[in-house]
């Protein structure tokens, strides 16, 4: 589940749903084998045309399009080859090496070479404006046709994971074009696909037989289909949608149960969590007793179960218990947060504070709380409005839950205007334990009203802080030294209480197995079927056969 795409308009008028379906069944969206797979990526009343890949939010269909150098499996987190066969630390880890994967064309039929590499990651260094991520590489070079090779300004081992986001452009298509303004109409890829037509309801994409890395033995045409949740639920149910990736709240009962045969609802369990973030820059929220008390109030098996997306409980460091399990220390492995409402009542006593007329009250001054949620979320709407009656009855405390629309939650997260908020806790990042521990590291501290890219709730602990200064310098293929720094950092989220890790992070998989098969499970997947994840989503389409 991604922020950007969880925002929904208004719900899709019914004569484009319509309009939609009509399309459907001329690609043979009724019963029998199709070679067109239906889904969707995104809730939208409707797309517009355009594939620019350095937009904010890039049009569904980009992801078909542009590829990495390297593949990460979120389950067993650990980089695979992609459009890079092989990489290499040296230098002390201030210089990575890629080899590239000889003979990979362009949709065009220009082969893809090193200088497209070198180009594509020059962006973030020559557009500034289009550094998001704030890459910390500083040069890149292409000595010969499939070598590349980036230079950091100090250990760079860290940053390997990232290369799964970064994505690779054709030279001769861009280094002419506007890389914010330009529309991209008709799309060069090295990807599985092209576009094949669009519409504001469908974007149809065609798939490549001449694409570099395998066939697709069932598929021909991806029908990428504009639809809110409430209608991508509907198409689900009536067989008109064979793939989505959306939580669906009571999905055993509201569409498993329907047909068990072919309705399927997956959980993909990511490492990090979801949950509470604290602002622990200022308010009574930078006291970590208070922090500590809130935490020790929940019951984190009710609000899982009112928010009924079928996500696990994780440990208290936040880190999923299955796929972290390789990173717990043995004194955390296979935790999860217990109620302690005695427990919570005292943290509060031992940082001088009462609860008076349902506020937190410290020498005389009272001290409102509030929880941010971010409302698209229909999940965690009903995660505040359970942690606010779990407040009450715990501590005495009367918490404000402010439902918020993207726009304004996305503007008081960055500058810390909050005192607690929903959030990814800690995100799942590249998928490396150093990536999801990092996002609380002081180097991403920014004061109070200035913009911060990470860190929004200003964690800053020495301790913590030194142990990341340390991980960062460890090859990532030393594993076992990697845990070593890990364990203490891992210790000090728990006993910190930076965040209340409520559930598991997931990608959350819709599937109608009625016109394919071929799909994987959670338990023997090794890759993800995210329908806008790139390579997961390539290899999801190699991998379906025609329903009998």
């Amino acid at each position: 589940m991604k922020r950007s795409t969880a925002a929904a308009a208004a719900v899709l008028a019914t004569a484009g749903l319509l309009t939609g379906c009509s399309t459907a069944k001329s690609d043979g969206s009724g019963s029998g084998a199709t070679s067109t797979v239906r889904l969707t990526t995104h809730p939208t009343q409707a797309f517009q045309a355009g594939w620019n890949p350095f937009a904010a939010q890039p049009n569904a269909g980009v992801s078909f399009f542009y590829e990495p150098l390297i593949r990460v499996n979120p389950q067993k987190p650990s980089p695979q080859p992609w459009l890079a066969d092989s990489w290499k630390f040296s230098d002390g880890g201030r210089t990575l090496t890629f080899r590239l994967h000889p003979g990979v064309k362009w949709s065009d039929g220009k082969p893809l070479t090193a200088e497209d590499v070198k180009y594509s990651l020059d962006v973030p260094l020559e557009h500034r404006e289009l550094n998001l991520s704030g890459v910390p590489y500083t040069s890149v070079d292409a000595p010969d046709g499939t070598t590349v090779v980036v230079h950091y300004p100090k250990v760079g081992y860290s940053d390997l994971g990232a290369f799964k986001n970064r994505n690779i452009y054709p030279r001769h298509i861009w280094s002419g074009r506007n890389l914010k303004t330009d529309q991209n109409l008709e799309p060069v890829g090295s990807g599985p696909a092209t576009l094949d037509s669009f519409s504001p309801q469908q974007i149809t994409l065609k798939i490549r037989k001449d694409y570099w890395n395998g066939s697709f033995p069932a598929v021909k045409k991806v029908a990428i289909v504009a639809a809110q949740e409430s209608s991508t639920r509907s198409l689900l149910l009536k067989d008109k949608l064979d793939w989505s990736t959306m939580s669906w709240q009571g999905a055993d009962k509201n569409y498993v149960a329907a047909d068990p045969e072919h309705h399927k609802y997956q959980v993909y369990p990511l490492l990090g969590s979801e949950g509470v973030l604290f602002n622990t820059a200022k308010g009574p929220t930078a006291d970590v007793h208070v922090r500590r008390a809130l935490t020790k109030a929940v019951d984190v098996t009710r609000v899982l179960k009112v928010m009924g997306t079928g996500q696990p409980a994780v440990n208290p460091a936040g880190l999923n218990n299955k796929v972290g399990a390789a990173w717990l220390p043995a004194d955390l492995a296979g935790r999860t947060l217990k109620q302690d409402a005695a427990g919570a009542r005292a943290e509060l006593a031992a940082g001088g504070w009462t609860v008076r007329h349902g506020e937190l009250s410290k020498d005389g001054k009272s001290h409102p709380l509030t929880l941010n949620v971010f409302q698209p979320y229909a999940n965690w709407v009903d995660m505040g409005t359970a942690l606010k009656d779990q407040w009450k009855t715990v501590l005495g405390l009367d918490v404000t839950v402010d439902n918020m629309p993207e726009a304004t939650f996305t503007q008081k997260e960055p500058v810390g205007d909050f005192s607690m908020e929903t959030a990814f806790t800690p995100p799942s990042g590249d998928g490396s334990i150093f990536g999801a521990l990092n996002a609380f590291s002081g180097d991403y501290y920014t004061p109070l009203d200035k913009p911060a890219v990470n860190n929004f709730g200003r964690f800053n602990d020495p301790d913590y802080n030194a142990q990341l200064k340390k991980m960062a310098t460890v090859d990532p293929a030393d594993s076992a030294r990697l845990k070593q720094l890990a364990d203490p950092a891992v210790r000090i989220l728990a006993q910190q209480a930076p965040f209340i890790p409520i559930g598991g992070s997931a990608s959350f998989v819709d599937i109608n197995s009625s016109r394919f098969t071929g799909w994987p499970t959670p338990e023997t997947a090794t890759y993800t079927p995210y329908t806008s994840a790139g390579p997961d989503t390539t290899l999801t389409l190699q991998n379906l056969r025609p329903a009998s």
